[in-house]
């Protein structure tokens, strides 16, 4: 599942990221990669996503949600 799917109030933990590498090392500067736990704050128009990272608010267009798989956290557990 990609990260443009989940709904507000959804917690999840990033399973890949799919970008080039200059996307993707900045998403890491963030502290958005791959085993961290994010949870959706927001859902906004054309599958953009409002995240918590820690104590951190990203917003990510629907492109870029469509490149990072994630895996609910209540999946993850069972």
């Amino acid at each position: 599942m990609d990260l443009r799917l989940c709904p507000a109030g959804t917690s999840v933990e990033v399973s890949w990221v799919e970008l080039d590498d200059a996307e993707r090392a900045r998403l890491r500067e963030l502290g958005l990669r791959e085993g961290a736990v994010v949870h959706v704050v927001h859902c906004s128009a054309f599958g953009g996503r409002v995240i918590a990272v820690g104590s951190d608010r990203l917003a990510i267009d629907g492109r870029t949600c469509a490149c990072i798989g994630v895996t609910p956290l209540a999946a993850a557990l069972a």
